[in-house]
């Protein structure tokens, strides 16, 4: 497994990229948290990559809660 995952929320994207910010942010950040969750025995698993669950874990509720939702609805509109 390579030490570093091609996955990221919009920060490094943004960081990264010529890309601005926008709405784009809430869905990419809502999918990256929602997968990061899902996945999150694989992500502990490893210590460097165990760091961005205990990020998740340490959010307030209502923040995860809106990044779950935010994922959802996009999921939805896939259908």
């Amino acid at each position: 497994m390579a030490s570093k995952p091609y996955i990221s929320s919009s920060n490094y994207i943004i960081k990264m990229s010529n890309y601005g910010k926008g709405d784009w942010q809430s869905k990419w950040d809502g999918l990256f948290w929602r997968f990061m969750n899902i996945h999150r025995d694989f992500f502990l698993s490893n210590p460097r990559l165990g760091m961005l669950i205990r990020i998740f874990d340490k959010m307030p509720s209502n923040k995860k809660q809106k990044h779950i939702e935010e994922a959802e609805a996009f999921l939805d509109q896939l259908k």
